[in-house]
């Protein structure tokens, strides 16, 4: 059987203890079904959705803003999808998250029966992705109740771990400083890939230059497991030091080796999540000394290699 619900079948949203967050829950004949939500910032909110209903649950739910907004929702557990009125379907899936751009919008939100689907929404308005220089993502955005598709697929350890954070911070009523902190990365984390290419600055980053740093970046993608030096990037795109270095800053906003360090951490999460040792790891994204990766993986992460590798 299926359950059809809108806003009137669901109680006005109550504080949840002494904290931060506003639980609004469904009735309780549907199971326990609850989505709690924490205002941080002009314009910044974040949501936990935690579902379980004994039926198949279509929600019907009406959004009615006064500007524009950027949703990202990051599904970590089970699966549900929302059709709007106009026909447009969103699926959210564990591992994966979607972001849209919207103002506002009639939905119908589908949940499966007796399966647990739990997701993380952050919502920044209009304004607060000015503030961030990020309100291009909203362009095409009208007043009207169609929202625009931005991006879903898996997400990758750094996202993964700013939601668990967020997920531990809900869960013992965290600080609001250690929330927005997490949640702007969050938001820093899922919209850097959507940023416009960067401008080449006239007379500075030539466009034979501008090839030479892609090929640079193709090879630390490739071969970040070898011991690859400055002196090799050099040598193998035809630059200097010099120029690789301002290139890398104008084109990417980083160094060669915050790039390197980058991707080695991406992999090696991902390598241990499957189980692989962690000398195994250290091994295969280039660190010849298994104390010097486990002290990169904590600086950059903030865990030990061991935590990662024993979570599965």
């Amino acid at each position: 059987m299926t359950y059809r619900i809108d806003a009137a079948d669901i109680a006005a949203p109550a504080r949840r203890g002494l904290g931060n967050w506003w639980r609004a829950q469904l009735p309780d004949a549907l199971g326990p079904c609850t989505n709690d939500l924490c205002r941080l910032d002009d314009g910044l909110a974040l949501a936990y959705a935690d579902y379980r209903p004994r039926h198949d649950l279509l929600e019907t739910s009406a959004i009615d803003r006064d500007c524009r907004a950027l949703t990202i929702t990051v599904a970590l557990e089970g699966a549900s999808s929302t059709v709007g009125s106009d026909g447009q379907c969103f699926e959210f899936i564990a591992g994966h998250s979607t972001v849209a751009a919207f103002a506002s919008a009639r939905a119908v939100r589908r949940f499966p029966a007796n399966r647990s689907t739990r997701q993380l929404r952050l919502i920044a308005d209009e304004s607060l992705l000015r503030r961030y220089r990020l309100e291009h993502l909203l362009d095409g955005v009208a007043d009207d109740q169609r929202a625009r598709h931005l991006f879903f697929g898996r997400h990758d350890a750094a996202t993964r771990q700013l939601a668990q954070t967020l997920v531990h911070l809900h869960g013992r009523d965290g600080s609001m400083l250690d929330l927005q902190i997490a949640a702007l990365s969050l938001l820093a984390a899922q919209t850097r890939a959507l940023l416009p290419p960067p401008a080449l600055t006239p007379g500075r980053l030539r466009p034979q230059d501008q090839q030479r740093m892609l090929q640079a970046r193709d090879i630390l993608l490739q071969q970040y497991g070898q011991a690859l030096t400055i002196a090799y990037l050099c040598t193998t795109v035809g630059t200097n030091e010099f120029k690789l270095k301002q290139g890398f800053r104008e084109l990417f906003g980083t160094s060669p080796h915050r790039m390197l360090t980058d991707i080695r951490m991406k992999k090696a999460w991902e390598l241990l999540e499957c189980g692989l040792r962690v000398s195994t790891v250290a091994d295969r994204v280039g660190y010849r000394h298994l104390s010097s990766f486990s002290a990169a993986f904590e600086r950059h992460y903030g865990r030990t290699p061991k935590s990662v590798a024993g979570a599965g």
